[in-house]
């Protein structure tokens, strides 16, 4: 009878024991959820921050935008630049991160991505790049690079055409 009354209770135990991983489980799926939500929200957050700055201070988007940048600015003027990028790299190298650990849901990244490409646009942010990408992880250290290299490309490949009398750049885009 103690021998039944035992197996009983080792079989209810083992129950519980199994309930309380499936339980878990949810909870850490719900979790994961959870966590990609917040990052989705702390992008927002930084994004808008980050942009209120050009909004609210017109001259930082003059300075980016200068004929002759980085070479042009002045020390306070670099200085000002150089942190407004920093603070907007730092964000994309976050979210780079979050998405190569799942964190950050990759339809939200096309978004990011499509904003950094259009910012590396600009000769003066991938000049301003080259000299400050030592401070920033290495996998979005080389994805970076990746896009300016695609840039310069670009960039060599219009050149050609300029100097060529016409180019194939030209010749598609009016098709």
């Amino acid at each position: 009878m103690l021998d039944t009354i035992a197996t009983i209770a080792n079989i209810f135990a083992s129950a519980a024991v199994v309930l309380t991983l499936v339980f878990i489980g949810f909870q850490l799926k719900q979790n994961a959820e959870l966590t990609r939500m917040a990052a989705a929200q702390t992008s927002a957050q930084l994004l808008s921050t980050n942009l209120g700055r050009i909004i609210e201070n017109p001259d930082l988007a003059e300075l980016i935008t200068k004929d002759g940048a980085p070479d042009s600015w002045t020390r306070p003027e670099r200085l000002r630049v150089s942190n407004f990028l920093s603070a907007s790299f730092r964000h994309y190298e976050v979210l780079h991160t979050h998405r190569r650990f799942g964190v950050f849901e990759e339809e939200l990244w096309g978004g990011t991505e499509a904003r950094l490409r259009d910012s590396l646009d600009s000769a003066a942010i991938r000049d301003w790049w080259a000299e400050s990408k030592a401070f920033y992880a290495k996998s979005f250290v080389t994805y970076v690079d990746e896009i300016v290299a695609e840039w310069e490309a670009i960039e060599a490949i219009a050149g050609m055409g300029d100097s060529g009398g016409g180019s194939l750049l030209s010749a598609n885009t009016t098709g």
